[in-house]
C-alpha cells in the first residue's frame, strides 16, 4: 500500500465518524494530562505500529516490541491498566485479541475505548481509587 491509498482510507475514516484513531487517543492524552498533572508519565503511549523494513522489524523485536500491545497503559496506583483505542468503526487484529487475553489472564484491566467520554468514564474512577 502506498502513502495516497493511506491517506484515502484515512480519509474514509474521517468521513465515516470524523476521527481517526491518532486524533482520539490524542484527545485522551491531552485531557489526562491536563485533569491530572501530578500523573504525566503515568499514562503513556506504546508505538508498535506503523510500517518498518524488515531490518527495523527485527531489531524491534528482539528490543521486545510486541505486536498487538494496547494503544496506552496507565500505571497508577501499582495497578496497570490497557486502553485500546478504535474508532466507531475499527476492529481488533488477532494480534491485538491475543494481548488482550493475555493482560486478561494475568489480572490486568483491559479496555477498547471508542471516544474521549468513554475514556474520561473509564480513568476517571481508575484514578479516584489509585491516584493519590
Amino acid at each position: 500500500m502506498n502513502i495516497g491509498q493511506m491517506d484515502l482510507i484515512i480519509l474514509k475514516i474521517i468521513k465515516m465518524n470524523g476521527k481517526t484513531e491518532n486524533r482520539i487517543q490524542q484527545e485522551c492524552v491531552i485531557w489526562f494530562h491536563n485533569r491530572y498533572m501530578n500523573h504525566r508519565g503515568c499514562l503513556f503511549a506504546v508505538p508498535n505500529g506503523g510500517t518498518r523494513s524488515g531490518l527495523e522489524g527485527k531489531i524491534l523485536k528482539a528490543t521486545g516490541v510486541w505486536a498487538g500491545v494496547s494503544d496506552l497503559l496507565l500505571m497508577v496506583g501499582g495497578v496497570t491498566t490497557c486502553l485500546e483505542l478504535k474508532t466507531d468503526a475499527g476492529y481488533q487484529s488477532a494480534k491485538q485479541k491475543r494481548w488482550q487475553s493475555l493482560m486478561q489472564g494475568n489480572s490486568f484491566k483491559y479496555y477498547i475505548i471508542r471516544s474521549q467520554e468513554e475514556f474520561i468514564e473509564i480513568v476517571e474512577p481508575i484514578m479516584e481509587k489509585y491516584g493519590n
